[in-house]
């Protein structure tokens, strides 16, 4: 049981980095195509005039620093605005080079020129190792156990072969290189031993010696690790092995005592009582490992900063919706918001006060809606809202609630104060939709309405 605790937590952990991977690749998607909505609008200018909106735009704007950008004159075959210096001898040469290493690209068409616009998959990949390492950080589990995460530099090991990306036993060795000549206590080489076994089957269980967290004392540690390859990680759990002795011990002095007791009772008695005992403790055994998956589940499913659903349990819960609207025993409403100009709250801010408004802008939003409603957060500064019962001529009207809800919100930084809005698409489920993600795109749509429009407002389509 406990070998499955430590596999399945380590697995789960996987599963969220794949699942936020795809979540920002999505959102990075949207960002293009809103980006080269905006370029387009601009076809009425000249090739002269749209040349240098396209460089003023780009130029020194913190909002787009992660966008790559080529901007490519097909007349004269060359580039005219390439500042970090992608573009090759010629354009196919140049979307030869840059496509494979873009999480998303667009390209938009002026005349005689082309304009490449692309966000590369390790700046889409560096945002979410930066979320799931926070998440490991922050999460706790009982026996004293924690999850860390090494990552693989030389997998023919040696001195300085990984470095140590998340530790919450050692906080202050993130960022420090690690040697596959390290020994624990006993002499053992706990990096060879964990690399050997990656290199042969990308996991394995093994035990070392090593410092209690919160503690100087040195025990022994049952361990499992698994090589997520996309990020070059190995993540690992750990159990003392004296936190499981314990369990052991104190289910032997029951026993001793139990048969103690028994030993002037008829044998059939014995046998039936024994049975008993045996069925009693491996009821206790099996519901103590359902209460802590129940838990881990529930830990799963809810975003760990903001406390809103995550987008696993979101997607559940638009297709109950929408399966409840099939059966016509209700007309759900789905309201998709994200956070006007956050991007520049985090540039100025920095990311922990972007989280703070993040967190103060749910718990606004949470104030005003029923129990029964959801929040969900979908992905960055992006969320979504499902309110049941609510008549679509009324939408508009508890949308603009929120809205007010939300510029009226102050959030304190010492003596600076910071005021946000938000922009919000809303959507009723469709006779014509072929599932519940046709929603969706239309609350996309009127999202993206909403901040064309000017932002702090809500369209409904």
């Amino acid at each position: 049981m406990k070998k499955d605790i430590l596999k399945d937590t380590v697995n789960n952990i996987i599963s969220e980095i794949e699942v936020r991977r795809k979540t920002k690749v999505d959102y990075l998607e949207k960002f293009m195509t809103r980006t080269a909505a905006v370029l387009k609008l601009k076809s009425e200018l000249s090739e002269a005039e749209f040349s240098q909106f396209i460089i003023s735009f780009f130029n020194g704007n913190p909002d787009y620093d992660f966008v790559q950008v080529i901007l490519w004159d097909t007349g004269e075959k060359k580039a005219i605005y390439d500042p970090l210096n992608l573009s090759k001898n010629n354009w196919e040469d140049t979307l030869k080079e840059v496509v494979p290493e873009m999480a998303t690209y667009r390209l938009v068409t002026h005349g005689e020129e082309i304009i490449f616009l692309g966000i590369s998959k390790e700046y889409s990949d560096q945002l979410v190792k930066a979320e799931v390492s926070d998440i490991i950080r922050s999460t706790r589990f009982g026996d004293n156990s924690y999850v860390w995460v090494n990552e693989i530099i030389n997998y023919a090991g040696g001195d300085n072969y990984a470095i140590r990306i998340v530790h919450p036993n050692l906080p202050e060795t993130e960022g420090t290189y690690l040697s596959t000549n390290t020994k624990d206590m006993s002499g053992n080489f706990p990096y060879k031993t964990e690399l050997q076994g990656i290199n042969k089957n990308g996991e394995l269980f093994f035990t070392y010696y090593f410092k209690e967290l919160e503690s100087d004392k040195i025990s022994e540690k049952l361990t499992y690790a698994k090589l997520y390859k996309d990020f070059d990680w190995v993540i690992a759990m750990g159990m003392y092995l004296d936190d499981i002795q314990e369990d052991i011990d104190l289910m032997n002095q029951q026993s001793i005592r139990l048969v103690s007791r028994l030993m002037l009772v008829l044998l059939l008695v014995f046998v039936i009582i024994l049975f008993i005992c045996y069925c009693i403790v491996t009821l206790i055994e099996k519901i103590r490992y359902h209460n802590t998956s129940k838990q881990m589940e529930s830990e799963m499913n809810q975003d760990i900063l903001t406390r809103a659903g995550n987008r696993r349990s979101g997607t559940i819960d638009i297709n109950k919706a929408y399966k409840t609207y099939l059966k016509c025993e209700a007309d759900p409403v789905i309201m998709m918001f994200d956070i006007d100009h956050f991007k520049g709250i985090n540039d100025e801010y920095g990311h922990a006060t972007g989280d703070l408004v993040l967190v103060e802008i749910v718990k606004a939003i949470s104030g005003i809606i029923r129990s029964s409603d959801k929040i969900i957060r979908w992905g960055g500064d992006e969320f979504i809202i499902i309110v049941n019962g609510l008549q679509k001529k009324n939408a508009l009207v508890f949308a603009q609630s929120i809205l007010s809800v939300i510029s009226d919100l102050e959030i304190s930084l010492g003596e600076t104060v910071i005021t946000s809005t938000i922009s919000i698409g809303i959507s009723f489920f469709q006779k014509t939709d072929s599932d519940c993600m046709d929603i969706l795109k239309r609350a996309d749509q009127a999202l993206y309405l909403s901040k064309a429009k000017g932002r702090n407002q809500a369209n409904l389509l």
